[in-house]
């Protein structure tokens, strides 16, 4: 919902505005926002305490109102989405990584382990020019003519959307034919739906396993991926990513499913706890905070 409403109130403004002062409106809306929101303002507190260790109201105040401004940063920039091209992702984030990610993806399958964080749009359109297009596994958002304008963008920037109601066996057969599929995992689910239950900084949480179903079915090579806005003023970003994760396989399918969540959260804890206020959680991710 709070996407459908940004996408509403923040179009027009994005399409008349320069993307600086795009993003000012952004940040003027979603601060509002932030007051006359309790129930996300209470679930941002939650997550954030254990993020950031502190029950500081003032600090948790500060960090969940800049989430929400780095939100609407992305929002800004989702809108602005069938404006933008490859080439522009691509010179937005000056990085050796790409060629290294070239040469991976002519030996195996890779498959993007992505969290909702800075923007993974533009690494997906960076990565499109740099290196070819990509599958990306995605979720309705909410609104038909949302989801249309969203993936319509996504497809303009060189990514292969497909749904995730009816796209898994697509994104298997993807990775069988050396394909990159990217997939963003972090969806808190409630105890009794099917998922995998990992730590996070140090707290139980719920989240789907398909991904490491997908990766574990198809050997794909897995690759946790991040795209962290450098200045909330600017469409410049810095790529967080770790060439070197690697993961085994054993005859215990569940064990191997849950080892393998539970590594890539290892990798996302240290980018979240260098950038909190770029992890776009606003309900309740940890189990402890669910009764909210």
């Amino acid at each position: 919902m709070l996407l459908f409403l940004g996408w509403r109130i923040l179009k027009p403004i994005a399409k008349l505005l320069p993307r600086k002062w795009s993003y000012k409106a952004a940040h003027i809306l979603t601060t509002a926002v932030f007051w006359i929101w309790p129930t996300g303002r209470a679930a941002m507190y939650q997550n954030l305490k254990f993020v950031l260790k502190s029950d500081d109201v003032r600090l948790l105040r500060r960090t969940s109102r800049r989430q929400l401004n780095r939100y609407g940063e992305y929002l800004v920039d989702a809108l602005l989405i069938d404006q933008t091209t490859p080439q522009q992702c691509y010179e937005a984030m000056p990085t050796k990584v790409w060629p290294k990610l070239g040469a991976l993806a002519q030996k195996s399958p890779i498959l993007f382990a992505l969290m909702h964080f800075g923007n993974w749009d533009a690494g997906g359109g960076a990565y499109s020019y740099a290196v070819g297009p990509s599958h990306v596994l995605v979720e309705s958002l909410g609104h038909p003519s949302l989801d249309k304008f969203i993936q319509n963008g996504r497809d303009k920037l060189g990514m292969q959307t497909v749904n995730i109601r009816d796209g898994i066996l697509i994104a298997r057969r993807a990775l069988a034919q050396q394909g990159t599929l990217a997939v963003l995992f972090d969806r808190p689910v409630p105890k009794s739906d099917p998922g995998v239950d990992v730590l996070f900084f140090g707290q139980k949480c719920r989240i789907p396993d398909g991904f490491a179903r997908i990766a574990l079915a198809s050997q794909a090579r897995v690759i946790p991926l991040a795209i962290a806005r450098k200045n909330p003023k600017e469409f410049r970003f810095s790529v967080l990513i770790d060439l070197d994760f690697q993961y085994q396989q054993s005859n215990d399918k569940v064990n191997d499913i849950t080892l393998l969540t539970q590594n890539v959260l290892n990798t996302y804890e240290n980018w979240v706890r260098l950038h909190p206020d770029q992890w776009y959680q606003f309900r309740p991710f940890f189990l402890e905070s669910q009764k909210i």
